[in-house]
């Protein structure tokens, strides 16, 4: 199974769409980030992925059938959270960016992003693994342990008998 560049992926929606980007698991977990506010390794904020995971409530309330993201608007920036099942695209975007025009390019390609990396994580087929072949490295070990054991104990009990 090959490895998913998710810096690579953002160099190029950097370059492609002028904007910082970060990819997020499900859990919230930075895999990649041009953002400082969300570096890799780091941890979506609990607000945010609360947020995110009642999104299908949200939804409800408001008769909507799906929300598949949402803007946060600061004094300096727009951060553009979209998500999909298994992953969450942060973007941080200019103030003077058009939203409604960026949010559809943004859309399509967590769609795409998404496709791929659930297909490459899917488990083809599982493989039989073969137990009694560990079985019988372990009881070889501990054999091999025991007669250690018992080869120095003769050496054991002389030290003891000669020290008293």
């Amino acid at each position: 199974m090959s490895q998913v560049k998710y810096e690579e992926i953002i160099s190029q929606l950097k370059s492609d769409l002028n904007a910082e980007c970060a990819i997020a698991n499900k859990y919230g977990i930075i895999l990649g980030s041009l953002i400082k506010e969300f570096a890799k390794g780091r941890i979506i904020p609990h607000g945010i992925l609360s947020l995110i995971s009642n999104s299908k409530e949200i939804a409800n309330a408001l008769s909507l059938n799906k929300i598949n993201s949402f803007a946060l608007e600061s004094e300096k920036y727009n951060y553009l959270f979209t998500f999909s099942k298994e992953l969450i695209l942060i973007s941080k975007l200019d103030l003077n960016v058009n939203l409604a025009k960026f949010m559809p390019s943004v859309s399509v390609f967590l769609k795409k992003l998404s496709v791929n990396i659930t297909t490459e994580e899917e488990v083809k087929s599982f493989s039989v693994f073969d137990f009694s072949k560990e079985i019988s490295k372990i009881e070889e070990t501990l054999e091999d342990e025991k007669i250690r054991k018992d080869k120095y104990s003769i050496i054991k009990d002389l030290v003891k008998h000669i020290s008293s």
